[in-house]
C-alpha cells in the first residue's frame, strides 16, 4: 500500500481511529482515576473535604444545617440529596463516622458511577436518535475525557448532578418527541431532584419553565410549576434539613462570598474556559442558525437551555470559591446539540465532507491525549505522596486526646489550618468535637460580614475549647485571627502536633 492510499485509507476511517485512541485514553484515564479514588489524599476533586464530613454526620445522626454563628460553627454549603445517598449506601455495608478512609473510598467510587453513568447515557441516547455509532462513541468519550479534566465531579455533588443533567435532557427529548405529558412532569422532578443535589441545578426546570413561555402555552406552564412547587416541598419533608430558615441559611450564606474578576480569570478562564473556546463557538454558530430557520421542538429548546445554562454559570464563576464546574451542565447539552446538528440533519453537508471529518478526528484525539495527561499529572504527586502516614498519624493523635486525655463528645477541639493537608484527617477523626469543620468557608463569612462570629470569640476568651491542636513548633492562630492571648497552655507534642490545652487556672 502506497503512501497516498495509506492516507486515503486513514482519512476514510479517521472517525473510527478517533474512537479507538479515544477508548484506550479513557481506559488509562479510568485507571489513573481509581488510583487516585483508592488513594489516602485528602482532596482529589476540589472541596471534597467539605461532603466526607456532611456524610459523617448524617451517619452519626446528627444535623448537617445548623445555626452557623453558634458552637459548632458549621456551614453547609450544598444541598442534601448527594449526602443522603452516600450515606444510605455506606449504613447499608455497616461503616460508623470514624470509618474516615472507607467514608472517602465510598463517596468517590459512587460519584465515578454516577459520571459513568451520565456519559453512557448521553452516548446512547445520541446513537438511539441518531443510530450512529461512532457519533454515539465520540459524545460519550468527550463528555467523560472532559469532565475528568475538570476534576470535579470526584467525590462531589456534582457527579450527581450531570447525571441528572443528562436524564432532564433525555426526558424532555421523548416528552417532545411522542407529545407526552407524563414525560415533561419526571423532566420537572428530575430538575427540582437537581436543586436539591447543588443550588446551581435550579436551572434544570426553569429552562423547561422558559420553553413552555417561549411556546406561547401558559396552561402547561402553570401546570408543570405547582407539580415542581409540590415536589419542592416533598423534598423538604423528606430530607435531612433540620429546618427550612437553617437549610436556606446555609446553601444561601455558604455560597455568598465576594465576587472577582481575579478569581474568575485565573480559576475558570485561563486555565480552563479558553481550552473549549471552539465547543463556544460552535454551539452560539448552530444556536443562531436554529433561531433563524428552525425555532421549534427539541432544537429550540437545546438553543434556550444552552444559553441560560451558559449566562447562569458564567455569572456565577465569578464567585470567590467558584469555578469551571458550574460550565458542566453547560457542556452536556451543548455537545448533544453540536452532535446532532452535524448528524442529524443535512444542514450541515458542507462539513461532513473527508477532510473535515479527519480534522474533526484530529481534534478529539488531541484533546482525550490533553485530557489524559493533564490528569496523569494532576494526580501523580497526590498519588505518590505518602498521605496514609499522615492518616495513621492523626488517628493516633485523635485516640490520645479521646483515650489519654479524656476528650468527652460535648468538648470542642480547633485544629490550626496548616499546609500540604496537615489537620485534615484530625478534623475528621474528631468530627463531633471540631468546632469549625469548614474553616475556608467560615473565613469568607467573616470577611464578607456573611455571619457573625462573636460567639468563637466569646469562647475563646471563656476558655470553652479544650483542646487546641497545632503544627508542631508554630505557636497557635485561628482562621479568624482572634488572639488565643493566654487562654491556652501547652500540653503536649505527639509526632507532629503540639497539643494546647484551655488554660482554667
Amino acid at each position: 500500500m502506497g503512501i497516498r492510499s495509506c492516507l486515503v485509507w486513514i482519512k476514510n476511517r479517521s472517525l473510527l481511529l478517533s474512537v479507538l485512541f479515544g477508548l484506550l485514553s479513557a481506559l488509562a484515564l479510568l485507571i489513573v482515576k481509581m488510583q487516585a479514588v483508592l488513594s489516602y489524599s485528602p482532596d482529589i476533586s476540589g472541596s471534597e473535604m467539605s461532603g466526607i464530613s456532611a456524610i459523617q454526620l448524617l451517619l452519626d445522626g446528627e444535623d448537617i444545617y445548623t445555626d452557623p454563628e453558634k458552637a459548632p460553627f458549621r456551614l453547609t454549603q450544598y444541598t442534601p440529596l448527594y449526602f443522603t445517598i452516600v450515606t444510605f449506601l455506606v449504613k447499608i455495608v455497616g461503616l460508623t463516622g470514624v470509618d474516615v478512609h472507607k467514608i472517602y473510598l465510598a463517596s468517590r467510587l459512587v460519584s465515578n458511577f454516577f459520571t459513568l453513568s451520565a456519559v453512557s447515557i448521553a452516548g446512547y441516547f445520541i446513537y438511539r436518535v441518531t443510530k450512529q455509532k461512532i457519533a454515539a462513541f465520540l459524545t460519550g468519550l468527550a463528555l467523560f475525557h472532559v469532565l475528568s479534566f475538570w476534576f470535579l465531579t470526584t467525590s462531589r455533588p456534582d457527579s450527581l448532578l450531570v447525571l441528572l443533567t443528562t436524564l432532564f435532557i433525555v426526558s424532555v427529548y421523548y416528552g417532545l418527541e411522542n407529545k407526552d405529558q407524563k414525560l415533561w412532569f419526571l423532566a420537572i422532578f428530575i430538575g427540582v431532584s437537581a436543586f436539591f443535589v447543588k443550588q446551581s441545578g435550579a436551572i434544570l426546570p426553569i429552562s423547561a419553565g422558559v420553553f413552555w413561555l417561549a411556546q406561547r402555552d401558559f396552561k402547561m406552564l402553570l401546570k408543570l410549576t405547582a407539580f415542581g412547587i409540590l415536589t419542592f416541598g416533598i423534598y423538604l419533608a423528606i430530607l435531612p434539613i433540620n429546618t427550612i430558615q437553617l437549610f436556606f441559611l446555609n446553601i444561601v450564606g455558604g455560597v455568598a462570598n465576594s465576587a472577582s474578576w481575579g478569581w474568575f480569570y485565573d480559576w475558570t478562564l485561563e486555565h480552563w474556559l479558553l481550552q473549549f473556546a471552539p465547543l463556544m463557538v460552535l454551539n452560539a454558530l448552530v444556536s443562531s442558525y436554529t433561531i433563524y430557520y428552525r425555532p421549534h421542538g427539541f432544537h429550540l429548546f437545546l438553543v434556550i437551555a444552552s444559553v441560560l445554562f451558559f449566562l447562569f454559570a458564567t455569572s456565577t464563576a465569578f464567585k470567590i470559591g467558584a469555578g469551571v464546574g458550574y460550565y458542566q451542565d453547560y457542556l452536556i447539552v451543548a455537545m448533544i446539540q453540536l452532535v446532532l446538528a452535524f448528524t442529524q440533519t443535512n444542514d450541515f453537508t458542507n462539513l461532513k465532507t473527508g477532510f473535515v471529518k479527519s480534522g474533526v478526528a484530529l481534534f478529539m484525539m488531541m484533546a482525550f491525549l490533553h485530557c489524559s495527561l493533564y490528569m496523569y499529572m494532576k494526580y501523580k504527586s497526590g498519588i505518590s505522596r505518602n498521605f496514609e502516614a499522615l492518616y495513621t498519624e492523626e488517628r493516633k493523635v485523635a485516640a490520645y486526646l479521646r483515650e489519654q486525655k479524656n476528650l468527652k463528645p460535648t468538648e470542642y477541639i480547633y485544629v490550626c489550618n496548616s499546609e500540604n493537608f496537615q489537620g485534615s484527617y484530625l478534623s475528621f477523626f474528631l468530627f463531633k468535637n471540631n468546632l469549625i469543620p469548614f474553616p475556608d468557608l467560615v473565613y469568607l463569612a467573616d470577611q464578607n460580614g456573611t455571619f457573625n462570629y462573636d460567639e468563637f470569640r466569646r469562647m475563646v476568651d471563656e476558655k470553652e475549647i479544650r483542646f487546641v491542636i497545632s503544627p508542631k513548633g508554630k505557636a497557635p492562630a485561628n482562621i479568624l485571627s482572634y488572639n488565643f492571648g493566654n487562654t491556652l497552655k501547652y500540653s503536649s507534642t505527639m509526632g507532629s502536633y503540639d497539643i494546647y490545652e484551655a488554660d482554667k487556672r
